[in-house]
């Protein structure tokens, strides 16, 4: 499956010719592999970094989660899908090349009138408007953003469990949070995401500096099961915690 789907209500038809008319080499997209803007599927690069793409007639996907989006996409009827080129495939975790794939979802998507950009290691659907505000923030020094690519989970009393940020740093976070309100929680995780995602996975146990002076975040990773926990303590109870 392609990490990322740019959703269009257009016919197959019609996404098509919108496609074949677009000006690739103005927004700096050029084909490889014999590809070229005529052909359905194949081997594009932008910034660099090669992607393969793959232009279908489908519905919208399952989306667990949407995010500044009309949640009745049934008025989808084609995509645009695209994933890392066989060559950088192992990219995936590398944050410069996943910055690369955010923005050329945002370039397409301006010019083929995409609805919606769906992220698959989440199953999160999001508005196009909302998605090109967001990477276009990134790419100017803004927060990692995180809505796009993770969904969170907050059906537990006082935890936060993400789902899709393997994929962008090979780590699922689990955050404690007692009894503090979950839309407080969630400017710690946000935070915690941002670093995972731009920085790489937590490789040792740590403590992270809170959002107040007398408290942190502390950091443990699970090295072999690709997880990291993380709870919100006081400064006292990090000092008297056993190591």
């Amino acid at each position: 499956m392609s990490v990322i789907s740019l959703l269009s209500v257009r016919s197959f038809v019609e996404f098509k010719e919108i496609w074949q008319s677009v000006d690739f080499d103005q927004l700096g997209i050029t084909f490889g592999d014999g590809t070229n803007a005529a052909s359905m599927s194949g081997s594009l690069v932008f910034s660099g970094v090669a992607f393969a793409y793959e232009l279908q007639s489908c519905p919208a996907p399952a989306a667990t989660h949407h995010i500044f989006c009309n949640a009745d996409l049934t008025d989808i009827r084609s995509a645009v899908h695209i994933d890392l080129g066989a060559a950088v495939a192992s990219g995936r975790t590398v944050p410069a090349i996943v910055q690369v794939m955010l923005e050329l979802g945002e370039v397409l998507g301006r010019n083929l009138a995409i609805k919606a950009v769906f992220w698959s290691p989440a199953a999160v659907v999001s508005g196009y408007d909302y998605y090109a505000e967001a990477v276009v923030q990134y790419a100017q020094g803004a927060a990692f953003p995180a809505l796009l690519c993770v969904d969170f989970d907050t059906s537990k009393t006082g935890i936060v469990q993400t789902t899709g940020l393997a994929s962008l740093c090979g780590q699922e976070l689990t955050f404690e949070h007692a009894q503090m309100p979950t839309h407080e929680a969630m400017r710690y995780v946000v935070r915690l995401v941002h670093d995972l995602a731009t920085q790489g996975a937590y490789d040792r146990e740590l403590e992270v500096p809170g959002l107040k002076a007398d408290e942190v975040v502390l950091v443990t990773p699970g090295l072999e099961d690709g997880k990291v926990n993380a709870s919100l303590v006081t400064r006292k109870e990090a000092i008297n915690s056993p190591q």
